[in-house]
């Protein structure tokens, strides 16, 4: 079966398929947690309009109330998918959702010049075959994997064995889906090869050469992200039962906070640590950042984590574990690593970064320069030229 190709002069149209939840309220569609929106935005407007348009299909539900996060870019032609609840209640409901998601890609697939699918996802499969049999070229955006996260959630032992099978299967499925052509986000991102879905603007870069690193006292460490299992967030208790002198700054929600606030309470560590929730704005979520000393990333199941990246747009020194492409950073000395050999891994890290703050300081600069050489824009230009040289009959304007 021929597909029917869109009159496309000014540059092709990009269709993406996520499995990141959206909702829907009063008119506009709001992530969930996700921020891979904004780099869309960034893809949209890269130099010479090669992307003449974007439909990004991802899981749309109606929200409850008004969403915490911000309204996606009025650019992106939202297409909604069938919701689903995690990888179990996309199986529990697996022949309804692949039957309605058929009907959805079939049509946007065969408007689109190229498809855009970011794994590991549900919808990953599906979307190639109808690819496939509409001579629509894809490729793969390879975002993390669900085997490793599965791994890293507390379970006992016979239901992480089960959730880590599940999680392998839907990184194959993934992998297999995405083809031959695929990029692994954050491979090759020290040597200028790779790609990773940067939000940082160049405005929003702060030179670390112009403020000497000097901690505060207490110190203060800072964490971002979704407050989910699998995120080493206990890591971050230890820490604090370990330097009675520090603080921890917690950035964003999620369904964990709960227990990890209880706990808290039972090491009696909770009135050290200060809640923001979920930050919205690029602004002031940046500024939380900057006003600490230190970020502990304690994921062992990452990526390329936008926070990282953030943190050193900033300035800010990062503790993290060496997971992912995190590794790559690690050996190229923009990171400090947590080690897991060790005893309390992530305050040794930590500490390190207190101890020499000459080498704290070389660290941040090297790592500014590093986020200057991977703004939005410039991310989004490394994305479409590896595009247009694997795809160079399309209509790229």
């Amino acid at each position: 079966m021929s597909r029917r190709v869109p009159a496309t002069p000014h540059g092709i149209r990009l269709l993406v398929v996520d499995d990141n939840p959206h909702l829907a309220w009063h008119g506009g569609v709001h992530p969930v947690n996700a921020t891979f929106h904004r780099f869309l935005a960034a893809v949209l407007d890269a130099p010479g309009g090669p992307v003449a348009s974007l439909t990004h299909v991802v899981p749309l539900r109606d929200a409850l109330g008004p969403p915490h996060s911000l309204q996606l870019d009025e650019r992106i032609d939202v297409v909604g998918s069938a919701p689903f609840d995690g990888i179990a209640g996309y199986l529990r409901h697996f022949r309804s959702i692949r039957r309605r998601n058929r009907r959805i890609l079939e049509r946007e697939i065969e408007l689109a010049d190229l498809v855009w699918l970011k794994v590991p996802a549900s919808n990953g499969l599906l979307a190639s075959r109808i690819a496939s049999r509409l001579e629509t070229p894809r490729f793969g955006w390879v975002a993390g994997s669900a085997r490793r996260v599965a791994a890293a959630q507390p379970r006992n032992p016979v239901t992480r064995l089960a959730a880590v099978a599940v999680g392998t299967a839907y990184d194959l499925a993934g992998r297999f889906a995405a083809g031959r052509r695929r990029i692994d986000v954050g491979r090759d991102v020290v040597d200028g090869g790779g790609v990773v879905a940067s939000l940082v603007q160049p405005a929003e870069l702060r030179d670390p050469r112009a403020i000497a690193w000097s901690p505060h006292r207490p110190v203060r460490l800072a964490w971002a992200g979704r407050v989910a299992d699998g995120k080493g967030l206990r890591t971050l208790l230890e820490v604090l039962a370990t330097l009675p002198d520090a603080e921890l700054v917690m950035i964003g929600e999620g369904p964990a906070r709960g227990e990890l606030e209880r706990r808290a309470r039972r090491m009696g560590v909770a009135r050290r640590i200060d809640w923001r929730g979920y930050v919205a704005e690029r602004a002031p979520y940046l500024d939380a950042l900057a006003e600490a000393d230190i970020l502990v990333h304690p994921s062992p199941a990452e990526g390329f984590p936008k926070v990282v990246l953030d943190a050193m747009a900033v300035g800010l020194p990062v503790a993290a574990v060496p997971a992912g492409s995190l590794g790559e950073l690690a050996k190229a000395r923009l990171i400090a690593p947590i080690r897991r050999s060790r005893a309390h891994p992530a305050t040794v890290a930590v500490m390190n970064l207190l101890r020499d703050p000459a080498g704290t300081q070389a660290l941040r600069e090297r790592a500014a320069d590093f986020a200057a050489d991977h703004t939005a824009p410039a991310e989004a230009r490394r994305l479409v030229e590896r595009l247009q040289t694997w795809f160079p009959e399309l209509p790229w304007g």
